[in-house]
C-alpha cells in the first residue's frame, strides 16, 4: 500500500477541496519547509506560518505566497521549540487568524549538534522532550479545538535531520523516530473517533525499502497535501519514511 502510495504522491494532483481551507505550518525557515508552504498556498488555502527565524529570505518567501494563499498570516518565533510558546501560538493566533484550523504541520528540524555527544539516558530524553514535547502539547489544543467545533482535520509532524555519520548518532535518531511513532500512535487513537488524524513523516534508519521512501522536501509536500485532502480520511497513525537529508 505505502509503494502505491509513494506512487501516486509523485503524480500531479490538484485537490480542489483544499481552496479556502485554513492551515498552520510551524517551524519554516528559509531553508525548511518551503516545499511544502507553496504546495499548500498554490491550492488557494488560508495559511498561518509560524516562522522559527526572522529574515530577509522568510520576508520574500511570504511575498510569494501571498500572491496565491486566499489569506496569509505570518508570525515569527525565536521560541520554537518552547511548549508553553507552542501552547499560547495555539490557542491565540493560530486559531484567530481565520476562526479555526482544518490542517496542521509541524516542522521539526534536528541539527547535526543534536545528535553528538548523547552519553546517557538523561541527554536522549532531554532531546526528544526538546524536539518532540512542544508539537505533541500544540497538537492536543489545536485537536481539542477541532472536536469542539465539529471539524475533521489533519497534523502532521515532519521531523528532518542529517545524515548520521556515526553509529551514535544512528542510534540517536532511532530512539527519536521511535519515540515519534509511539505518540503518534496513541494521539492517533486518543482523536481518530472525532475525525482527527494525525501521522508523521521521519527519516529512514537504514531499514526501509528505498522506493517506500519519501526522497526530499517535494516527496513530503505531496504527502502533506494527500492527508489533507479527501484521499487521505483514512490514514491516521502511520510514521512515513523520508530520506536522512536535512533541510537546504
Amino acid at each position: 500500500m505505502l509503494m502505491s502510495l509513494v506512487q501516486e504522491l509523485r503524480a500531479a494532483a490538484v485537490y480542489p477541496e483544499l481552496s479556502g481551507t485554513r492551515v498552520l505550518l510551524s517551524g519554516l525557515t528559509s531553508r525548511c519547509g518551503v516545499d511544502i508552504a507553496r504546495a499548500f498556498a498554490e491550492r488557494s488555502t488560508r495559511l498561518v506560518i509560524r516562522a522559527a527565524e526572522e529574515s530577509a529570505a522568510v520576508d520574500a518567501l511570504a511575498g510569494y505566497l501571498a500572491q496565491y494563499a486566499r489569506e496569509l498570516s505570518l508570525h515569527t518565533a525565536d521560541d520554537i521549540e518552547d511548549a508553553d510558546a507552542a501552547v499560547s501560538f495555539a490557542q491565540g493566533p493560530a486559531q484567530k487568524a481565520f476562526g479555526g484550523l482544518e490542517n496542521v504541520v509541524n516542522l521539526i528540524e534536528i541539527h547535526p549538534a543534536d545528535l553528538t555527544g548523547r552519553t546517557s539516558q538523561r541527554d536522549l530524553e532531554d532531546l526528544v522532550s526538546e524536539k518532540l514535547l512542544a508539537p505533541t502539547l500544540a497538537t492536543r489544543v489545536v485537536a481539542n479545538r477541532m472536536q469542539l467545533t465539529l471539524t475533521p482535520g489533519s497534523i502532521l509532524h515532519v521531523v528532518r535531520a542529517p545524515e548520521p555519520d556515526s553509529q551514535e548518532q544512528l542510534m540517536v535518531l532511532e530512539i527519536v523516530r521511535a519515540t515519534l511513532a509511539a505518540v503518534v500512535r496513541a494521539e492517533a487513537r486518543n482523536w481518530s473517533g472525532k475525525g482527527i488524524r494525525i501521522n508523521a513523516v521521519a527519516p529512514a534508519t537504514g531499514l526501509e525499502a528505498f522506493e517506500q521512501t519519501l526522497l526530499g522536501e517535494p516527496d513530503v509536500a505531496a504527502l502533506a497535501l494527500y492527508l489533507a485532502s479527501a484521499k487521505g480520511r483514512d490514514l491516521t497513525g502511520h510514521v512515513f519514511d523520508t530520506s536522512n537529508a536535512g533541510c537546504r
